[in-house]
């Protein structure tokens, strides 16, 4: 997993959570303070990265790029880079004086991106009443980025981001062929090895078949609202779902063939980018599945690569 995915992956874990977890419980200040930044480097804190690609833990969202530009990462203005998974966003609500190009109302983390608009993770949002930060709570959100408010980025510098996700070149003497069928849809034709992807864009996918040729390869898939994954199936002795039900997350596995495993990777529906490519399975951690708890995948790459 690369640090990128762990700092996502970390700020998954705190959806749901309000202003009083992060200010009081985990952050021990006596109090419950505007969080949003707060929040942000809070998670970068957990992963350790601190002094890594955000200077402290602070509670202004200027702050984080203020000072942290050039040094651990880089601050840019919308419309000058396209944001990515990752990233920091910052809002201005207001046209008010501003100390510098830093000030913002607000900071929140590209979950993903998609034409127009980015899927978020963020803090001290949607609160009510009088006592807005203790009721608001971190969730996932929709931002456009034709919206006035959406201002700027910060991108940390994402320590051997290059070489954590370039992965081997497949082999020319394994193939593995896929499909998948979509919801309310039919089955899309074959695809081998990354000649293209299995899938259409915003079409949830709900079955595939696989097969290799050379060894065999098992696959399961976890619907989503499940706990658990549906029973492995083996090369295509039948398709991995149950038609009609959202599938949210993959496990592959090469049998039969040593030095080599099976390598893939899904995007999720109303994104246009994967997620990182993963390798085999295990039911540890993140590592061992392809997709994000609890929402749908619409598009699947795989091959064989060497171990």
């Amino acid at each position: 997993m690369t640090d990128r995915e762990k700092f996502l992956t970390q700020a998954r874990t705190y959806i749901g959570k309000n202003g009083d977890y992060v200010c009081k419980t985990k952050l021990k200040l006596g109090a419950v303070y505007d969080w949003c930044a707060f929040v942000a480097t809070l998670i970068m804190l957990d992963c350790g990265f601190i002094g890594k690609y955000v200077k402290a833990i602070d509670g202004g969202a200027g702050n984080i790029p203020r000072y942290s530009d050039g040094v651990y990462g880089t601050w840019f203005a919308k419309g000058t880079k396209s944001p990515q998974a990752g990233d920091l966003f910052f809002l201005r609500y207001a046209d008010y004086p501003r100390q510098d190009k830093y000030f913002c109302d607000h900071v929140g983390i590209v979950e993903s991106v998609s034409d127009n608009s980015i899927t978020t993770l963020e803090g001290n949002v949607d609160g009510y009443g009088s006592n807005w930060a203790a009721t608001s709570t971190f969730k996932r959100k929709t931002r456009y980025l034709t919206d006035g408010t959406v201002y700027a980025f910060y991108r940390p510098n994402w320590e051997g981001e290059d070489s954590k996700t370039t992965t081997k070149t497949p082999t020319s003497n394994i193939d593995v062929t896929y499909q998948v069928h979509t919801v309310g849809g039919s089955w899309l034709p074959n695809v081998k090895n990354l000649e293209d992807y299995a899938g259409l864009e915003n079409c949830p996918i709900d079955g595939i078949y696989a097969n290799v040729s050379k060894g065999h390869i098992r696959y399961r898939v976890k619907l989503i609202g499940s706990k658990n994954y549906l029973p492995w199936v083996t090369d295509r002795e039948d398709y991995a779902g149950i038609l009609g039900k959202q599938i949210d997350c993959v496990q592959m596995e090469l049998l039969g063939v040593d030095g080599y495993t099976v390598e893939y990777r899904v995007s999720t529906a109303k994104t246009t980018a994967y997620l990182e490519w993963v390798q085999g399975y295990n039911n540890v951690n993140e590592d061992g599945y392809a997709g994000i708890l609890g929402v749908a995948i619409d598009k699947l790459q795989v091959r064989i690569v060497k171990k």
